[in-house]
C-alpha cells in the first residue's frame, strides 16, 4: 500500500517482499524440476557467444513474471491501473522471448518487431509517449507532430528491450544492471512524490532480486530472452512515463541511466557492419562482457585462486558503468546539460575499457603466436 504523509512517500514493503518471495520460489522450482522440462528449456553451451560450461534452464523470465503478478495484487488501485496496463502491453515482448527460450527458433528480427509493437501498443493504450526531449530542434518536431513522438517511443522501447538482452551474457550482468537502473528511477520518483512509479520500481527490484539469487554468482538459472525483454520493456516505459508525469524531470534521464546497454548495442552494430559478410544481428564474442570475461576477469579470478568465478566477476566489473550512469542521473535529473555530459562520460568510460581489453587480447594472441613460432624453430 502507498501512503502520502507530510509530502513524503511512505511505501509499505509488503509488495516488495511478495515480489521477491514469489520470484525466488518460482526460480527454485524451475531449477529443481529441470530434469522434467530440460529438453525444452535448457540453454546448451554451443554458440559463439556462449561462455557457460553446463546446460542451464533459460526460463528465468517466468520467475520474474511470478513476482510481478503476485506483487501486483498488493498495489493500490491507482498503481494497479498503470501496472496492469504495462503488463498487458508487455505480452508481445515477453511472449516472443518465451517462445525463443523454448523453441530457439524465433529470429532476432521478429523479436525486435514484437518488442517495438509492444512499445507502440503501450503508447496508444496509455497515452504516454515522448513529447519532449530537451534536445534543441527535436523538441519542435515532437511538439508539432505527436505521431513522431509515438513512433520514437515505440522504437526506443523496442531498442532498450533488445539492448538489455544483448548484455545478458554473464551471470547477473543484465539483471544486476536493471536493479541499479530501477533503483535510480525509484529515487527520482521518491524525490518527486510519484508514489505509483516508485511502487512499480520497487516491485520490479523485488521480482528481479528473487531470480538474481539463483543466477548470481552460481548461474543455476538464466534470465532468457523473456526475462531480458520484459525487464527492458518496463525499464524503457518507466524512463518515458516518469518525466512525462513529472515535468521538472528531464526525459534525458532514461538516455543516461540506460547508457551502458544502448551503447553496447550501437558499438556492436557498428562493429558488425564494418566486418565484411557480417549481419548486424549476428552473434559474436566481441561484446565488452565477453572481452572482460576472457581478460580482466580471468586474471582477477586466478589471482584469487577461484578461476570458476570469472563469470560473476565480469558482472561486478561492468556494473560500474551502470553505477556511474545512474549516480549522475540521480544527481542531475532536472539538468539536461548535466545529463548530456553524463552520457559522454559513460561513453568515454565504455570505450576506454573496451579498447584496453581488446588491445590486451590482441597482444596476448600475438605473444602466443610468437611463442608457437619459436617452438617450431
Amino acid at each position: 500500500m502507498i501512503f502520502i504523509a507530510g509530502g513524503q512517500c511512505m511505501i509499505g514493503l509488503e509488495y516488495v517482499v511478495t515480489a521477491f518471495v514469489a520470484s525466488l520460489l518460482m526460480a527454485v522450482l524451475i531449477v529443481a524440476t529441470k530434469s522434467f522440462h530440460g529438453k525444452l528449456t535448457l540453454d546448451g553451451d554451443h554458440g559463439v557467444q556462449k561462455i557457460h560450461a553446463a546446460p542451464t534452464p533459460r526460463i528465468g523470465g517466468f520467475a520474474l513474471l511470478a513476482g510481478a503478478l503476485a506483487a501486483g495484487l498488493t498495489l493500490d488501485a491507482q498503481t494497479q491501473a498503470l501496472w496492469w496496463t504495462i503488463c498487458l502491453c508487455a505480452i508481445p515482448a515477453f511472449g516472443s522471448g518465451a517462445i525463443e527460450d523454448i523453441t530457439k527458433k524465433v529470429s532476432a528480427k521478429w523479436r525486435l518487431i514484437a518488442t517495438v509493437c509492444a512499445g507502440l501498443i503501450f503508447c496508444l493504450v496509455s497515452g504516454y509517449h515522448i513529447h519532449r526531449s530537451d534536445i534543441p530542434g527535436l523538441d519542435y518536431v515532437l511538439l508539432h507532430y505527436p505521431a513522431f513522438g509515438i513512433a520514437l517511443s515505440a522504437i526506443a522501447i523496442g531498442g532498450i528491450a533488445n539492448s538489455l538482452n544483448i548484455i545478458d551474457g554473464v551471470n547477473g550482468l543484465a539483471s544486476g544492471s536493471a536493479i541499479i537502473v530501477f533503483s535510480a528511477f525509484a529515487v527520482i520518483a521518491g524525490q518527486t512524490n510519484d508514489g505509483p512509479i516508485l511502487a512499480i520500481c520497487l516491485l520490479m527490484i523485488g521480482s528481479i532480486a528473487g531470480f538474481f539469487v539463483m543466477n548470481f554468482p552460481s548461474g543455476k538459472l538464466f534470465y532468457g530472452d523473456a526475462g531480458a525483454y520484459a525487464t527492458g520493456f518496463v525499464l524503457a516505459v518507466i524512463g518515458i512515463v516518469l518525466p512525462a508525469r513529472n515535468h521538472e524531470i528531464s526525459p534525458l534521464i532514461a538516455v543516461l541511466a540506460l547508457a551502458y546497454p544502448w551503447i553496447e548495442t550501437v558499438v556492436s552494430i557498428r562493429r558488425r557492419v564494418k566486418r565484411d559478410g557480417t549481419h548486424p544481428g549476428a552473434a559474436d564474442r566481441l561484446h565488452l562482457h565477453s572481452l572482460v570475461y576472457r581478460s580482466r576477469a580471468k586474471r582477477i579470478a586466478e589471482s584469487l585462486g577461484r578461476p570458476e568465478m570469472r563469470n560473476p566477476i565480469t558482472s561486478v566489473v561492468l556494473w560500474s558503468l551502470s553505477l556511474i550512469a545512474c549516480s549522475i542521473t540521480v544527481l542531475s535529473a532536472t539538468s539536461p546539460a548535466a545529463l548530456g555530459a553524463g552520457v559522454g562520460v559513460v561513453f568515454v568510460c565504455y570505450m576506454l575499457i573496451y579498447r584496453r581489453v581488446a588491445l590486451g587480447s590482441k597482444l596476448r594472441r600475438a605473444m602466443a603466436t610468437s611463442r608457437r613460432e619459436r617452438v617450431k624453430i
